[in-house]
């Protein structure tokens, strides 16, 4: 493996053979049947959906908002919908 590549890795890429065996056991031995969002209260599941929803709401608006902002400086482009 290159130098390049050894620098590149992250995380558990980058632990020992150990490491990742003594993690991946540790992983399995796990008493809970439920992880992340599943064994969270049903309000932090809504809390986070609809944190979700709003993000991917302000994402729209502020690519809208680009685009009427170059068609503002362009005006030979066509305007879209």
């Amino acid at each position: 493996m290159s130098n390049q590549d050894e620098i590149n890795k992250r995380g558990l890429a980058s632990a020992s053979v150990e490491t990742r065996e003594r993690v991946a056991k540790a992983g399995g031995e796990a008493p809970h049947e439920r992880r992340g969002l599943q064994a969270a209260t049903s309000e932090t599941r809504q809390a986070v959906a609809r944190k979700g929803g709003l993000a991917r709401g302000e994402q729209r608006r502020k690519a809208k908002q680009a685009r009427e902002s170059i068609e503002k400086d362009n005006p030979q482009m066509p305007q879209t919908p």
